[in-house]
């Protein structure tokens, strides 16, 4: 059983025995201060967690600029450097091209729900 929530200002964040599920709790990650705010508390998760399994849950978001997915990058990038991974759930079918045309979808992979990912990451612990 997960911990109580852990929330932030745009994120709920869950621990499960080394695999980390962040959920989303904004519907548009557009404007420049929501996307600052938002990166920032997702790069804050990186000094929490040695090493984890990072599950990024954007099932509440319906819309998403192109600045958001360069901090997703930016974030999987630090994640990778820890030594841990990252998969994302619960994109809406409408806002899976943008992943597509920046090539995202070949850097990180995506799950239709985050209980996938979740049951993957146990199957295959770092």
């Amino acid at each position: 059983m997960p911990p109580p929530n852990a929330p932030s200002g745009h994120l709920i964040v869950q621990a499960y025995d080394g695999i980390i599920l962040v959920q989303v709790t904004k519907d548009r990650l557009l404007d420049p201060p929501v996307i600052a705010a938002v990166s920032a508390e997702m790069m804050g998760l990186l000094d929490r967690y040695a090493k984890p399994s990072y599950v990024l849950d954007l099932a509440k978001v319906g819309y998403l600029s192109s600045a958001m997915v360069g901090k997703l990058v930016a974030f999987y990038k630090g994640v990778v450097a820890a030594k841990g991974r990252v998969a994302i759930s619960g994109v809406k079918p409408d806002l899976m091209p943008l992943f597509k045309i920046t090539q995202i979808d070949k850097l990180i992979r995506f799950y239709p729900d985050a209980q996938q990912v979740i049951l993957e990451f146990k199957r295959k612990p770092l």
